[in-house]
């Protein structure tokens, strides 16, 4: 939909930009006069959210793509006036940094894009959804059928732009000087495309957005509430994994409609178009395609993909921030709208003065690593309780648990087929519920793993010689299968075994008996150090007023390190002593050793014959 230069006449540009000046003027003005504070960063990182998703490229009609806005859902978040703004600056970014449309049709960009796509779907919204703003499912559907239609509408106002072209402008022999196709052509192609594609994946980002920041961030919906501390960080965090994510925009080829080379278009309509041969480059962007210029190739494709997301997110983040830094806080703009002359005396109508909040000193970076120890250590404790649920595989003896898991551990490694590892993939998701594992926290351990690391693989392998390929795309999904389900097998095993037993199973398989022990023990004795040395720096801190010096800080770490040594060298001695009185050296004899059962010998044997099935089957695709 961005709609590059020469494509349009001097004079349709003239009227573009004739309209959206006094738009800009206006919505400078309201967004200036309504827009508070708290508002500001989420105007900033939705700006930045639009650049992102407008890089993923879905394939449509006759080998062209195209991407969906985010207008209508920034429109929402922050209101239509500030949308247009945002969207405004997002496109001036593409235009200029990235030559993704002209600099001469920005005017007619921002019509269709920053103008009639947010006023349009907001405005739906709003239609169906009232001043209820307490009903999710309502708050969804109007939001869904809100960008459905803004970008609709959008793509309508692009095609008619691009339409009027061979009326407004062509020679004497009735040839267009500028876009060749008129508007039986060029608006059932947009308003098709966006209708059959971009509208539905639209909609359907709005609404998962829109459902997860309501359920995360209610204050946003809440004109009274209060944004909690920390907010803009974690939604700059799910903006950076989106990021990560760009690259898969790369994998949909073609160009969009209305964005071809002049060669192209000569093939398509016999002839070059006088205004398009004559143009030349108003400006040449810094990564021309989102990409470094010569390099279009392999792992350069996709660096330049990700340099380009990164460097126009944080452009645009910073400068629609900037921009609105000043914007009065919601405090002042409630006073300033309900104030009014009466009667009552002024001592009764002015605020209270604000409570200044105390400046919150940064814990010293000993205290914050300890503290994070000691919660890593109680988050591992705790899992022991999903290891003593009654579930499938808590069930299973740890020794036959450990085999089985190494054995599909190997088949994993061992299978070149993408059915035999997604069926492995099954088999660990009914595993899961079979054994009361939370699948929320699982999926989210696996998915970000998967994503961290195996698209920085997997992402180039899709790309072989600078084009997207079907063998490129199996082999991808061949690494990320094989890390899902190596990951979700280690955390099945983690989670349905408690620590204990999990050593014990070590040293059935032939471990020693002394490090086995030596191994549970240390563990529960650096478990009860770092409680321990955690309750001192709490009890220090809570009885503590003001910020101790930097001096301070290193005396009572070494005065804390110093007393816990000294209590280490005890409780070490302690169980040196009742180690010797148990006889360690002969604990390997077990009064009540594990006994397998039938269903120990059940799972053992289905993994075993699951590794020798496709251990056959590789050995017949190699030959």
């Amino acid at each position: 939909m961005h709609i590059p230069d020469a494509y349009l006449s001097p004079a349709t540009e003239a009227v573009a930009f004739g309209v959206m000046i006094p738009v800009w003027m206006v919505a400078t003005r309201k967004s200036a006069a309504h827009i508070s504070s708290r508002k500001v960063p989420m105007l900033a990182i939705g700006s930045a959210f639009c650049f992102a998703i407008q890089m993923f490229n879905i394939p449509a009609f006759g080998g062209t793509t195209a991407h969906a806005l985010g207008a209508v859902l920034l429109a929402i978040l922050v209101g239509p006036w500030a949308a247009i703004l945002g969207m405004s600056l997002t496109l001036a970014i593409q235009a200029l940094l990235f030559g993704d449309g002209g600099i001469l049709s920005f005017g007619a960009n921002c019509f269709d894009m920053a103008l009639v796509a947010p006023m349009v779907g907001y405005g739906i919204y709003r239609l169906l959804c009232g001043r209820d703003l307490s009903n999710i499912r309502r708050i969804t559907l109007a939001g869904a059928v809100g960008a459905f239609f803004g970008t609709a509408a959008a793509s309508l106002a692009a095609g008619v732009i691009l339409g009027l072209q061979p009326l407004v402008a062509h020679d004497l022999s009735g040839r267009a000087l500028y876009c060749p196709f008129g508007l039986d052509i060029s608006v059932p192609a947009m308003v098709g495309t966006h209708l059959i594609v971009v509208g539905p994946a639209e909609a359907i980002l709005t609404v998962g957005c829109l459902a997860y920041l309501y359920r995360t961030f209610p204050e946003h919906f809440e004109s009274q509430s209060r944004v909690r501390v920390g907010t803009q960080l974690r939604l700059i965090r799910m903006l950076g994994w989106i990021l990560a994510l760009t690259p898969l925009g790369l994998i949909a080829s073609g160009s969009a409609w209305g964005e071809w080379e002049l060669e192209e278009i000569k093939k398509m309509v016999g002839y070059e178009p006088k205004g398009l041969a004559q143009s030349h480059p108003v400006f040449h962007p810094i990564l021309p395609d989102y990409g470094f210029h010569g390099m279009t190739a392999g792992w350069w494709l996709v660096v330049g993909y990700l340099v380009s997301a990164l460097l126009g997110c944080g452009v645009v983040g910073l400068f629609v921030y900037g921009l609105f830094r000043h914007a009065k806080s919601d405090s002042v703009r409630s006073v300033q709208l309900h104030s009014c002359k009466s009667d009552i005396p002024d001592w009764l109508t002015k605020p209270n003065p604000p409570i200044q909040e105390s400046h919150r000193v940064k814990a010293p970076w000993f205290e914050r690593t300890l503290l994070r120890i000691q919660a890593s250590l109680e988050k591992t404790s705790d899992s022991d309780a999903t290891a003593r649920a009654p579930g499938f595989l808590q069930t299973i003896q740890p020794a036959p648990k450990m085999l089985v898991i190494l054995m599909l551990l190997i088949t994993v490694g061992m299978s070149q087929s993408n059915w035999v590892l997604s069926g492995i993939a099954v088999g660990v998701v009914g595993l899961a519920l079979t054994s009361r594992i939370p699948m929320g926290a699982m999926i989210v351990r696996v998915g970000g793993a998967v994503i961290f690391f195996g698209l920085i693989v997997a992402i180039p392998v899709s790309f072989r010689e600078g084009t997207f390929r079907v063998s490129g795309l199996v082999a991808s999904a061949t690494i990320l299968l094989r890390l899902a389900d190596g990951i979700a097998l280690a955390l099945l095993w983690r989670q349905t075994t408690r620590w204990n037993a999990l050593l014990n199973s070590l040293k059935q398989c032939g471990l020693s008996a002394t490090m086995v022990t030596t191994a549970n023990l240390s563990y529960r004795y650096l478990f009860v150090v770092f409680e321990m040395l955690a309750e001192m720096v709490q009890a220090r801190t809570s009885r503590q007023v003001g910020a101790c010096s930097a001096q301070e800080a290193r005396r009572y770490m070494g005065n804390g390190t110093a007393v816990l040594f000294a209590k280490s060298v005890a409780f070490t001695e302690e169980m040196h002593w009742a180690m010797t009185s148990r006889t360690l050296p002969t604990s390997r004899h077990m009064a009540d050793p594990d006994r397998w059962t039938a269903r120990d010998g059940l799972a053992v044997l289905t993994s075993l014959t699951i590794l020798i099935l496709t251990v056959f089957h590789g050995s017949l695709h190699a030959f």
